[in-house]
């Protein structure tokens, strides 16, 4: 995936207001301030795409990975993903205050097939049933997503990933597309 990956990425970063509020589903206006956090990871020279440190308009404050993924990967998503969301709390978590910084992670599938199997939520039991170990990041699987989804947001910067979607109706979408609308609060 590299000739997508840093476009997705720039992207992401040249309009990380939007992007935080689709991920983080909440109102446009509600996301106050997105600062990016361009981090090398402890142990090793491992990246991760993009993490911000987002503040909404009611004061709380969220940190915010998103990964770009197309079909292969040399390591399973899961795996890199248990591997970033444990570096990146490392990193900018108080171990003793986990809970006062949320945090949330989406990857976001390229390509025909991309993700197919991936859930998003995994975890390691003991044997008494009990958790040892659970991770979770939403899933989205930009080549099953109808293209009417994106165009709802109303999210100029959204609809840079269109081609990447479902288009059923490829002129309407692209009429709907090259509207302009009012921007949303």
């Amino acid at each position: 995936m590299p000739e997508t990956d840093n476009p997705l990425k720039v992207l992401v970063r040249d309009f990380a207001p939007d992007f935080a509020a689709w991920l983080l589903n909440v109102a446009p206006a509600a996301v106050q301030h997105v600062r990016p956090l361009n981090i090398e990871l402890p142990m090793g020279a491992v990246r991760s795409d993009t993490v911000f440190y987002v503040i909404l308009t009611d004061g709380r404050e969220v940190l915010l990975h998103v990964e770009f993924q197309g079909e292969r990967s040399e390591r399973p998503m899961p795996w890199r993903m248990v591997d970033y969301l444990g570096r990146i709390a490392e990193r900018e978590l108080d171990y003793r205050h986990l809970a006062a910084v949320p945090m949330c992670a989406a990857v976001l599938y390229v390509g025909d097939g991309a993700g197919v199997n991936d859930t998003g939520d995994y975890h390691i039991a003991c044997p008494d049933g009990s958790l040892t170990l659970a991770w979770r990041y939403r899933v989205i699987r930009l080549w099953q997503m109808p293209a009417e989804e994106l165009l709802a947001l109303n999210r100029p910067a959204l609809l840079t990933l269109l081609g990447q979607t479902r288009i059923a109706e490829p002129a309407r979408t692209s009429s709907a597309a090259s509207e302009p609308k009012a921007p949303c609060g």
